[in-house]
């Protein structure tokens, strides 16, 4: 049989793709057998992490709070955690971009390093920026440890790498979500950020509203514990062992790279200081403004074991008292999972007033999320909810938490993750109201009894709900959806561009909703 030279080679491809499914068999890296479990370091004693815990106006029990609702705060507290840290820095994300803000923390970390501060990196493997060689060179520092989650046995980028996903899609397509950030056993960050420029204000195209809190007080000790589960756990596999080639030669040249990099791109983080500096002010507010209450950190189950497997969603219902009045719930990305529509007919059936603040299309970096969210509109209403959908250009007070100067992005899009009960029980962290963050990722967060916090907290969300900042959405008396906001009334949903739209369109007939 005669065939081209084309299909000779598509009839070598087949056999080539089979080796590459045969040989990629297994599933993950798994930390080897004897790897040492390392545990969080006792409260540090002394420095200035250590005052502000001391300083904080609490009772006894309780622990302190301050929102982070601005961009820049956000990440002015995460440097300034690595800048006064004297024993340690533990820090877990979903997302670590190799961008201007990325590369700044992380060179803040290797400096803390340098200063013989104990650092643990634990970041998804799905979303590394960085290369194999690179993190391993890095991994060399006496003082630094990286660990990837759930690290995918085929390395990023090859073709093995995708079959290797698809033949173990079940246990490769959990990621881990959770987001934390504790210096010296004494101060903890908490919440909805990522790292990236986005979610500190200087990103051009969009940047999130978004919320963390930073925590002091008894509940540290016990985010602590939880980031070690993580840490020892056979999923976290250690970042040095990613390439044996990489030397100390190789790690002078990345973190010569590093500083080169932030070096010509300092006029956009023109906002953030290069260097390491004293942040008295921003821990003498704490220590004076804090707000105080109980708390309990939340986390799933680092990996499905099969049965009883540890959600937070269920963690919540069984620990936080039923609302009576009010429930306040802001969530980016909405998608109904099983229950959800009755659990909301149910809170206003009982005379709670339910109000679901989530990201409107305009203001969605994931417009495929929104494609899926927008067939339960009308069902959302049904329930007697109050549904609000974000803005992508709110207000000038809104923008003013949102862009760090000099930047103005192109518009916003929601990340708020927070649940608020009768303005005194609240929940900040990591969950989406999805089934990817409900039922496959894992999430953490915290659950605060503080009237004083939720109250401050509530009042961002009705910022935020505002006509200025949000589409009211409700139904006509013919049933059709109709959008509200500060600047008119409109009967189609609003969106970026004639592209969003056309993209919305087709987007919602991909069979992917219980993945979003």
């Amino acid at each position: 049989m005669l065939t081209t030279k084309k299909t000779q080679y598509a009839w070598l491809a087949l056999p080539c793709l089979l080796l590459c499914l045969l040989v990629t068999s297994c599933a993950s890296l798994k930390k080897p057998t004897g790897t040492p479990d390392s545990h969080s370091l006792p409260p540090a004693s002394k420095g200035k992490l250590a005052n502000l815990d001391d300083s904080a106006n609490r009772k006894q029990g309780d622990s302190s709070f301050q929102l982070l609702a601005a961009n820049k705060a956000a990440l002015d507290w995460r440097l300034a955690l690595c800048d006064h840290a004297t024993t340690s820095l533990d820090l877990q994300y979903y997302i670590w971009q190799n961008d201007e803000t990325g590369t700044l923390l992380f060179l803040r970390l290797l400096k803390a390093a340098d200063r013989g501060v104990r650092v643990r990196l634990l970041v998804d493997d799905l979303a590394v920026a960085s290369s194999d060689k690179n993190l391993a060179a890095l991994s060399q520092h006496p003082n630094l440890e990286i660990r990837l989650f759930n690290a995918n046995s085929a390395r990023l980028g090859s073709l093995s790498f995708y079959s290797n996903f698809l033949l173990n899609f079940r246990q490769l397509n959990r990621r881990m979500h959770n987001k934390m950030m504790v210096a010296d056993n004494q101060v903890g960050i908490i919440g909805g950020r990522d790292i990236g420029n986005e979610y500190f204000g200087v990103s051009r195209k969009y940047n999130f509203r978004d919320m963390d809190v930073v925590v002091a007080g008894p509940v540290v000790p016990e985010i602590s514990r939880a980031f070690d589960d993580y840490w020892n756990h056979e999923a976290a596999y250690p970042a040095h062992l990613l390439s044996f080639k990489a030397n100390a030669d190789d790690a002078k040249a990345v973190r010569k790279d590093l500083n080169s990099y932030i070096t010509a791109n300092s006029k956009l983080l023109a906002s953030y200081p290069i260097h390491r500096k004293n942040w008295s002010t921003i821990f003498n507010h704490f220590a004076r403004k804090a707000h105080t209450g109980e708390a309990h950190f939340l986390q799933d189950d680092p990996v499905n074991m099969g049965g009883t497997e540890v959600r937070l969603i269920d963690m919540i219902d069984y620990m936080a008292s039923p609302s009576h009045e009010e429930l306040l719930a802001v969530s980016p990305y909405t998608l109904p999972v099983p229950g959800f529509l009755e659990s909301l007919q149910q809170l206003n059936d009982e005379g709670v007033e339910v109000q679901l603040i989530t990201g409107g299309m305009e203001s969605n970096n994931h417009t495929v999320a929104h494609s899926h969210y927008k067939k339960y509109r009308k069902k959302i209403l049904a329930t007697g909810t109050q549904l609000k959908e974000y803005r992508g250009s709110p207000g000038s007070d809104e923008r003013q938490l949102i862009d760090a100067p000099p930047i103005r992005s192109e518009f916003v899009a929601l990340h708020v993750k927070t649940l608020i009960g009768d303005r005194r029980l609240c929940f900040i962290g990591s969950l989406n109201l999805d089934p990817r963050a409900l039922i496959i990722n894992t999430e953490n967060g915290l659950l605060i009894d503080s009237p004083s916090l939720a109250k401050e907290l509530a009042e961002q969300i009705d910022s935020m709900a505002s006509p200025e900042n949000s589409w009211s959405v409700t139904k006509t008396s013919d049933n059709k959806l109709q959008w509200k906001s500060s600047i008119g009334t409109v009967n189609r949903q609003p969106a970026r561009s004639f592209g969003q739209r056309l993209a919305d369109f087709f987007f919602q007939f991909l069979p992917i909703e219980s993945q979003l």
